[in-house]
């Protein structure tokens, strides 16, 4: 992927009037997420995906078009609070510290916890973090993984990358031991060949960590924007549009988020 966040955009055209404030309703809206599967799929010049979609119901509901670009994980709470972007509409989950700097939306979704990722040729039967001590590590730069590393400590190095698959390759390559990246992602990118040559998910690992709870964010104060998106995702929850979004990219487990 391009570390410099390369732009894939599509415009998701809503349907109906115009609703809310006129600052934000005389031109698209802007959202973005990272770009890692299945949150984001590319087909030619297309993209879709599960963050694709839900952001395109959104748009649908609050009868607003909403301009869909990718991003740096890291760059997305600094470009929602400088007014780059209006929406982060990925795998992001709520946390305090988060909340400090973003106003966030109801959850719709508790995703899977951290996965451990270490190298093929490493048999070594990890069940928790502690394994891992004195042993390099590493994770994607702002992510909740991160924190948690950071966190427990005890490691002879924590290593920060871009991406999650940054992370995954360093493992591949020997750089690193293992790495602890969303275990949504890494789950289905062990499911459809997508997780590096030399990489596996360690099926022996038992995350102590609860499920993280997913959800949009907005500037903080932007209430009107965060109230049209809060009733779109009640409404898409109560249709089934939400479960059926979800189910599309194989990810069977969703339930309505606690």
């Amino acid at each position: 992927m391009n570390k410099f966040g390369k732009k894939f955009s599509t415009v998701i055209i809503a349907l109906g009037a115009l609703m809310g404030p006129a600052a934000w309703g005389q031109q698209p809206l802007k959202a973005a997420g990272q770009d890692a599967k299945p949150w984001v799929l590319h087909d030619k010049n297309e993209l879709s995906g599960v963050a694709v979609d839900l952001t395109r119901a959104i748009s649908k509901q609050i009868g607003v078009p909403i301009d869909y670009q990718t991003m740096i994980f890291s760059d997305l709470i600094p470009a929602v609070d400088s007014g780059k972007i209006d929406v982060i509409a990925t795998n992001m989950a709520i946390t305090p510290e988060r909340e400090q700097k973003v106003d966030f939306s109801r959850p719709y979704y508790n995703a899977l916890p951290e996965a451990l990722v270490a190298q093929s040729s490493d048999a070594t039967p990890y069940r928790t973090l502690a394994d891992l001590k004195g042993l390099p590590v590493g994770a994607q730069k702002g992510s909740i993984q991160l924190a948690l590393l950071q966190r427990i400590g005890g490691f002879s190095e924590v290593k920060i990358y871009d991406t999650q698959k940054d992370a995954w390759e360093a493992v591949a390559s020997g750089q690193i031991k293992a790495t602890i990246t969303p275990g949504v992602e890494t789950h289905y990118a062990a499911k459809t060949g997508a997780m590096p040559h030399g990489a596996r998910v360690v099926d022996t690992y038992k995350s102590a960590s609860p499920k993280p709870r997913a959800a949009f964010a907005v500037r903080k104060g932007n209430g009107a924007l965060l109230g049209k998106i809060n009733a779109a995702l009640a409404t898409l929850e109560a249709d089934g549009t939400l479960k059926s979004i979800f189910n599309k990219y194989g990810l069977d487990d969703w339930a309505p988020p606690k």
